[in-house]
């Protein structure tokens, strides 16, 4: 039987397969009327890219970053060969990932497996799915903890100096505000002007879906509040070019991976030096777990002093004298 919705027409034999055309509707579902058996009605026999569509239309696009996620799963059936997903085993994903370690970083193939997994999650809360998720058991490659690098006073001021050289006047606003509040490049960037008012900034849209307000001092709050907006609708003008030339005009080298977020590391970094309670850390940088906060914990100054009381060789060093 033929039936319609508001994305296109679709066989009540198969209705997770939608089309465009009635016509081409209309002969899959003659096809599986005549066609398919007992055996075939219990196995499901739908490319992997089907339910990527699937997925999109019933829950991908209500999350934030949908048309990147969306790309990136097509991009990964597509070099997995596009397999009937009810076959597709871990086996078959360590295969890929294999070969993707050759090309990419680990941290990237992390990344490719938990979209994979969460695709099958959902597709199965959904009921879309009756076979196993098969990336449940699979435990993801070991990462290696990255260098947090930040950036020490000196290099503050200078980079401050240099920044205040370029055309571009939202160059240095927007890397006072990464360093005053531990914002995203993206979040300060992107600030309306109704974003900043009572001594603080508003960030929202973050990365955790969590809106959060920073306060900031009286000085920057003032030259903030005396900066010309682009629009009602935007503080600030696209500056990441430019922000990356006063990187290297300041002779500051960063590793891998780690651009705009140094600004990001710093304040983090000194937050915790100066005595910051780790815990409050994690909610001025949005973070959705303190694990991801604790990082920068072994920088606190209490860490550290009781690291010289209590290590196991005073005693000895003591027993020397």
């Amino acid at each position: 039987m033929l039936l319609e919705n508001e994305w296109g027409f679709y066989s009540s034999l198969d209705p997770h397969r939608v089309y465009e055309s009635k016509r081409k509707a209309i002969q899959h579902d003659k096809r599986l009327s005549v066609d398919l058996d007992i055996k075939n009605v219990s196995k499901d026999k739908r490319p992997l890219e089907e339910f990527v569509t699937i997925w999109y239309r019933l829950h991908g696009k209500t999350l934030r970053d949908h048309v990147r996620l969306r790309k990136l799963l097509y991009k990964m059936v597509d070099r997995l060969g596009n397999p009937i997903a009810s076959d597709f085993t871990s086996e078959d994903f360590a295969k890929y990932r294999e070969m993707r370690s050759l090309e990419v970083a680990t941290a990237t193939v992390n990344r490719e497996h938990s979209y994979l997994r969460a695709m099958f999650n959902e597709l199965d809360r959904l009921g879309v799915i009756k076979f196993e998720n098969p990336l449940t058991k699979m435990r993801q490659f070991k990462e290696r903890a990255k260098e947090l690098r930040y950036l020490e006073h000196e290099e503050i001021g200078r980079l401050l100096r240099v920044c205040s050289t370029f055309r571009n006047k939202s160059l240095l606003p927007i890397v006072k505000i990464c360093l005053a509040t531990g914002a995203r490049w993206g979040e300060a960037e992107n600030l309306k002007p109704a974003q900043i008012k009572n001594n603080s900034v508003t960030f929202l849209n973050t990365k955790s879906n969590k809106n959060r307000t920073v306060p900031i001092n009286q000085v920057l709050f003032d030259e903030l509040k005396a900066f010309k907006p682009v629009n009602d609708e935007r503080m600030f003008l696209s500056s990441l070019s430019t922000f990356r030339k006063a990187i290297t005009k300041a002779h500051i080298q960063l590793p891998k991976g780690q651009f705009t977020h140094v600004l990001r590391h710093t304040f983090a970094s000194h937050y915790v030096m100066n005595g910051g309670n780790i815990v409050k850390l994690r909610d001025v940088l949005g973070h959705s777990e303190i694990t991801t906060t604790m990082r920068y914990a072994h920088l606190a100054p209490d860490h550290l002093e009781e690291t010289l009381k209590l290590n196991p060789l005073n005693r000895h060093q003591n027993n020397d004298n």
